[in-house]
């Protein structure tokens, strides 16, 4: 696949890693409640952004520490509502409409700046969307349910987040931003963690996946995002997050986590054409016409 340029294959990167948090918060949910380990993950990513602050201090201001707070609370609704609608709704499905975020983004970047993307890029959304669907049972959409809604939400949350990142990160800003955002999501966690009860059982397995939660799964994701996103575009973004699922299902194939179906594997292919369509359309249609 041809990225256009750097800062794009930086946030495949990026899809690379959080597709393996996937198998790490399984490992650690044997051993950790789920809240708890958010508010574990951001609280130590956020202490390790700050050590990242040494004279960085003058770009402090009210703006900044409110950017950082939205987009902190943006994180942390997408996360949180996520989690809330896995109760009532299964993975696939949640997965699925986590990623319908490639059909927000340009809705909203529309409204927004009153510029439409280009059509590459909605024809790679679609495609997207179908390979998401491939895996889901089809009849399963017709009857929706409150975990359904409640991650479509979610999926809206974290539209927002990621047009946020693209307005405000900046790179003088961009470590303030990411500290003040974690730690934003490490205490709004904390009421969620009195309420479901905090359980935790030392193992080693458990120390071992909060570590790449932190630290690549958190700390370096989000330095890369906030870097490189910025130099591409809100909606190309949204497309190119979209290959999370299908790195995180090869985590799964390697680490014999689950059985992996045909119908997955060609919405893996499927999603990645997209990703493909998206990434190389325009610059393909350039080179045609020359």
């Amino acid at each position: 696949m041809r990225l256009q340029s750097k800062p794009e294959w930086m946030l495949v990167l990026c899809t690379v890693i959080w597709g393996g948090t996937f198998p790490a918060v399984k490992y650690a949910l044997k051993f950790c409640s789920p809240w708890l380990i958010v508010a574990l993950r951001f609280a130590f990513a956020g202490v390790l952004f700050a050590l990242f602050l040494r004279g960085a201090g003058r770009y402090w201001n009210r703006q900044l520490l409110l950017r950082g707070f939205i987009l902190g609370v943006f994180f942390f609704a997408g996360f949180g509502l996520q989690t809330l609608g896995l109760q009532w709704t299964t993975t696939s499905r949640s997965a699925f409409l986590t990623e319908s975020l490639v059909l927000f983004i340009p809705l909203i970047s529309f409204v927004m700046s009153r510029k439409l993307p280009s059509l590459f890029t909605v024809a790679g959304a679609i495609l997207v969307m179908a390979g998401l669907y491939l895996p889901t049972s089809p009849a399963g959409f017709i009857h929706w349910n409150r975990g359904d809604w409640l991650t479509l939400v979610c999926a809206l949350a974290f539209s927002l987040y990621i047009i946020g990142v693209d307005l405000w990160s900046t790179p003088d800003t961009r470590g303030l931003l990411s500290t003040v955002q974690a730690f934003t999501v490490a205490v709004l966690a904390l009421p969620m963690v009195w309420y479901e009860g905090a359980v935790l059982s030392p193992h080693a397995d458990f120390f071992l996946a909060m570590l790449y939660l932190i630290l690549p799964g958190t700390l370096i994701v989000v330095m890369l995002q906030m870097r490189f996103q910025p130099q591409s575009t809100p909606s190309r973004a949204g497309v190119i997050f979209a290959l999370e699922p299908v790195f995180a299902m090869l985590y799964a194939i390697m680490l014999s986590m689950e059985d992996v179906s045909y119908r997955a594997i060609g919405g893996a292919v499927v999603v990645t054409l997209g990703v493909v369509i998206s990434e190389t359309g325009q610059k393909a249609l350039r080179s045609i016409s020359a």
